[in-house]
């Protein structure tokens, strides 16, 4: 471990304080010209030390390097905290905090926003205030938590209705298309099939089967490829994970909701803004 001088300490934390020397010669009753010499390389009276600590709030031991500084960044923190833990441990991880972030919102004053621990129901966290939107699931066999920032024009400002949306919804109203997403979404990253073999697994005829690819197609939730030999087409899934998402959140929004835990709503007007209709002449 590297030498700390306390010198440079001192300078460190008194800048990150916003503090002149004037300024802490002041609040410990010197001269700024004894605040000088220490940060040259003297040092203070033993009986200072714990009021020059005080002023720039960091503890003694950090003062003169004997261990390390606490991290106060919660950004650097949890980044930390996610790196060294195991890949497994992960998910469950984030669900926690997630759940804490919904619950800070609510006015109840605590400092120990646990995630439940027996979920009896279908279970939900919710928020809902004039700038954002939040939902988590919390049962164990499907977590997941989504977060939107309302944009100042409202959702439908992105979200916005057109032919193009209305077919994507269209296409996901069929059985045949829901069956083949799965069929896809449960293969191996790159596995490509064919038309043939795709029909053959799910009991389809080879033509709806082609009708239902080229649709996927379009919309990039597949890709196609063709195969030199006799042009034959393959395709692979895109994994597309706003697809996957969308058809989790539908599920839950047939289910939805039988029980809500927390519920935070702090909300005047709706995520989405009345469109504005012109009139003739304008």
């Amino acid at each position: 471990m590297a030498k700390i001088n306390f010198a440079d300490q001192l300078v460190k934390y008194r800048k990150r304080r916003g503090m002149t020397q004037e300024t802490l010669a002041g609040m410990l009753n010197v001269t700024p010209q004894a605040v000088s010499k220490w940060e040259k390389g003297s040092y203070p009276d033993g009986d200072l030390l714990p009021q020059i600590a005080a002023a720039l709030d960091v503890s003694l031991d950090v003062l003169f390097g004997l261990r390390p500084e606490e991290q106060t960044d919660p950004i650097k923190l949890i980044t930390e905290a996610i790196q060294a833990m195991p890949e497994t441990d992960r998910a469950e991880y984030c669900m926690h905090l997630f759940y804490a972030i919904t619950s800070a919102y609510s006015n109840i004053q605590s400092s120990d926003f646990r995630y439940p621990k027996r979920l009896l129901r279908e279970t939900y966290a919710q928020l809902k205030t004039d700038q954002e939107l939040a939902l988590a699931r919390l049962n164990e066999d499907m977590q997941y938590f989504c977060f939107l920032r309302i944009p100042p024009d409202g959702l439908n400002s992105y979200a916005q209705i057109t032919d193009r949306l209305l077919q994507f919804f269209r296409l996901l109203s069929r059985r045949e298309t829901l069956q083949i997403l799965y069929f896809f979404a449960a293969t191996e990253h790159n596995h490509l099939w064919s038309t043939k073999q795709i029909a053959k697994h799910l009991e389809f005829s080879e033509h709806m089967t082609e009708e239902v690819l080229g649709e996927l197609d379009r919309f990039g939730a597949i890709w196609e490829l063709k195969v030199d030999s006799g042009g034959e087409s393959v395709y692979g899934y895109t994994h597309s994970i706003p697809l996957e998402a969308i058809l989790v959140l539908g599920t839950s929004f047939i289910n939805y909701l039988q029980y809500v835990d927390p519920n935070v709503e702090y909300w005047n007007k709706g995520a989405f803004k009345p469109e504005r209709r012109q009139t003739n002449g304008k």
